[in-house]
């Protein structure tokens, strides 16, 4: 059983799930909504961002394709922040009370969210690590390996503005570029455009 294949689920969950298209910008669901389900992205990306109560809106993280969105949606009565679509995207919907039930029912189901939870523990941890690395080089290309390990590549396009970036790494946009130009210059990458090569040492 996979969350990520609503085919390969029992008919009960398979059938009471349903698919969302967005387009880029559209807001998934909004902080502060009750939370009613928990997402898988199919296709696209999403940008996580917690507003303030001075309304400063603060980045927390970038969902992509094949991760999970709002698992604590379980066990809340409402969504902890907002989830938007950066491009065109597609995500899976599990009703909450239908997913819970399913997991209760079925250890197999159950083992494979676990699975999905410690993957979102340790894509947070992760990103912790990013914002503790002093300098801007060894963060971006902290940052680059991850992009690297997680697409199972070495050459990375970077489907994101340097803005996103930059926010997912708690810099500015301009440090993102002098940094990426520090790399290259110090033969870590290689770049062409918005294309990236890691270079092994």
């Amino acid at each position: 059983m996979n969350l990520l294949k609503p085919e390969s689920l029992p008919p009960a969950l398979s059938q009471g799930v349903i698919f969302q298209n967005l387009v880029a910008e559209q807001k998934l669901f909004y902080q502060g909504n009750s939370a009613s389900s928990f997402f898988v992205v199919e296709t696209g990306r999403f940008k996580i961002v917690h507003y303030t109560k001075s309304g400063k809106m603060v980045t927390l993280q970038v969902v992509r394709a094949g991760e999970s969105l709002a698992e604590s949606a379980l066990f809340s009565t409402v969504y902890p922040y907002t989830a938007i679509a950066k491009v065109a995207s597609r995500v899976i919907v599990y009703p909450k009370q239908l997913l819970l039930s399913s997991l209760c029912l079925y250890p197999d189901l159950a083992e494979n969210f676990m699975t999905i939870l410690v993957r979102h523990i340790h894509s947070l941890r992760v990103r912790l690590e990013w914002r503790e690395i002093r300098t801007a080089h060894d963060r971006v290309l902290q940052y680059l390996h991850y992009l690297a390990q997680f697409r199972n590549q070495t050459v990375l396009s970077l489907d994101q503005p340097f803005k996103e970036i930059a926010a997912e790494l708690g810099l500015t946009p301009e440090t993102v570029s002098r940094a990426l130009m520090q790399l290259e210059k110090a033969g870590a990458i290689t770049r062409k455009r918005r294309l990236i090569t890691l270079i092994e040492n």
